[in-house]
């Protein structure tokens, strides 16, 4: 067995060049497969609301992201992406398939210049196949794009660390504005890095062209900085993420390893994720001296988050808020894995010594590869179903339900919730509009002022819309949990329901009502 690894060794050495030009490659198009499969799905709340600011000059964007939660980077690239490739959801979720793809490709570059090309293979294999990634790289928001920059951003400071010279350092610099100007929890990043550059550097931390660095990255930052404490205080006055709890840090593993919350592993799934852990933990802590900087990606992240959601401040524990931190746990293993088969063993060693480092990596690999496939299927079988709400979008096949209803041309389609609205809006066409009413409408959240300033979708004038028509439907919602019985709740005594239809897809989805209201 040993002649043949051996052989296969030297294979693999002779056509070693060919291999690195090659498996990264390969790994960005698996990703890209496995993120395209599920691509044509309901988009829901947080896409929409991408998709919505893409209709404004990008001013616009600016100061309509200044009032929400998030800095305006992304939704500039994204406006950019769909003026070229269009505003279809396959297209604009494509552009995050895209920067997961440069993310692999930044990884492998890293853990090829600090471990070698086995360990970037491998490491690059297990990132590419990270439930967590796959389910990420699906939605139209701005986490991959993160990943692509932090990653980036960890490869350049590793040259900059080993070679010193200036571009390096410089190009550091803009990586760490351009991941603050996309989602401040890369900041968390920011601060795993500092760690590592104390730990390197030691007294000499101080150094001028490190100080440059971080100085230069502020200067770069500066213009957002005024919209950053407004949001602060937006952020600060109330919330929608609930508080931290052990809970919470269990469903963030569980979800790592094989995308389901903690409360649903059982039997064989339950064994195979403990095994998953008993693997990775234990191949980290042989190999921790090694693994420092990735250790630091992802420890010091999901360290401070926990420690900031504790009251008395806020909560802001959300995981894909730091994919980041939860893909380096994906990587760790896959390089720890080639650490770990690399260490020497002792000289007297015996075959029996050399079967049983086989059979370990053997089985170690097995274990993890399969428990990142069930969590890629679960993946597949969840849809864009949320896990933290137990919530399901269905804005696609509200839609579609409409129109194999009544198919009309200028169909109206009117929206009982501006939550919906923003949902529906995506799909809507000149044939058959979707639209939201301003009268009942309460501009109290920054993801609202869209909706505020946009004319796209707002009936201002309820009466005189309706004068126009002969009949519209109506959408409502009944809140999944709740035993509310359905009323269409339509605001005007004089129109009267005609038919009407529930849809729910599934257990984990909202019920709607959707209505063909017609004037008596």
């Amino acid at each position: 067995m040993t002649e043949h690894l051996r052989a296969l060794g030297d294979f693999l050495r002779a056509r070693k060049r060919i291999i690195c030009i090659i498996a990264p490659a390969f790994l960005g198009v698996l990703f890209m497969i496995l993120c395209m499969v599920n691509l044509r799905q309901s988009i829901w709340f947080d896409e929409s609301y991408s998709a919505y600011l893409t209709r404004y000059e990008y001013p616009k964007v600016w100061e309509l992201t200044a009032q929400d939660v998030h800095p305006p980077l992304y939704y500039f690239v994204l406006k950019t992406w769909a003026h070229f490739f269009g505003h279809t959801d396959f297209a604009m979720r494509m552009l995050s398939v895209i920067f997961g793809a440069l993310a692999i490709l930044f990884a492998y570059l890293w853990l090829k210049y600090k471990y070698g090309a086995a360990a970037a293979i491998v490491g690059s294999t297990f990132l590419s196949i990270s439930p967590v990634f796959v389910r990420y790289g699906q939605e139209m928001r701005m986490y991959t794009m993160v990943l692509a920059i932090v990653f980036a951003a960890t490869y350049v400071l590793q040259l900059a660390i080993d070679h010193g010279k200036k571009r390096w350092w410089v190009t550091y610099a803009i990586l760490l504005a351009l991941g603050m100007w996309t989602h401040y929890f890369c900041a968390l990043a920011w601060i795993a890095h500092l760690i590592y550059l104390i730990w390197v550097y030691k007294k000499k931390i101080f150094q001028k062209h490190i100080i440059l660095t971080y100085v230069g990255a502020i200067l770069l930052y500066i213009p957002w900085l005024p919209s950053l404490f407004t949001q602060t205080k937006s952020v600060q006055s109330g919330f929608w993420i609930s508080e931290m709890s052990g809970v919470k840090l269990a469903d963030y593993w569980s979800e790592l390893l094989v995308y389901h919350n903690s409360t649903d592993l059982k039997n064989w799934l339950l064994i195979l994720a403990v095994l998953a852990t008993i693997t990775i933990v234990a191949l980290a802590i042989k190999n921790r001296s090694k693994l420092k900087l990735l250790l630091l990606l992802a420890l010091v992240p999901l360290t401070a988050l926990v420690l900031l959601s504790m009251p008395p401040l806020t909560p802001m524990f959300v995981e894909r808020y730091i994919l980041f931190s939860i893909v380096s746990v994906s990587i760790i293993a896959g390089v720890s894995l080639v650490l770990y088969a690399r260490t020497p063993l002792k000289k007297k060693a015996k075959k029996c010594d050399v079967r049983r480092r086989v059979f370990a990596v053997v089985a170690a690999a097995l274990i993890l590869v399969s428990t990142s496939i069930f969590g890629v299927a679960s993946v597949y079988s969840t849809g864009n179903l949320n896990l933290s709400n137990g919530t399901k979008s269905t804005s696609r096949e509200l839609y579609e339900t409409i129109i194999a209803l009544d198919n009309k041309q200028n169909l109206a389609i009117i929206c009982g919730s501006e939550w919906t609205y923003y949902d529906m809006s995506f799909y809507s066409t000149k044939e058959h509009s979707v639209y939201f009413m301003n009268e009942t409408t309460k501009y109290d959240m920054g993801s609202l002022y869209p909706l505020r300033d946009s004319a796209i979708g707002r009936i201002d004038d309820l009466d005189a819309f309706l004068a126009r028509r002969g009949s519209v439907w109506f959408i409502t919602m009944i809140k999944k949990g709740t035993d509310k019985e359905f009323a269409h709740e339509f605001p005007r005594d004089d129109w009267k329901m005609q038919e009407y239809s529930v849809v729910n897809l599934d257990e984990n989805s909202d019920t709607y009502v959707i209505a063909k209201m017609v004037k008596e």
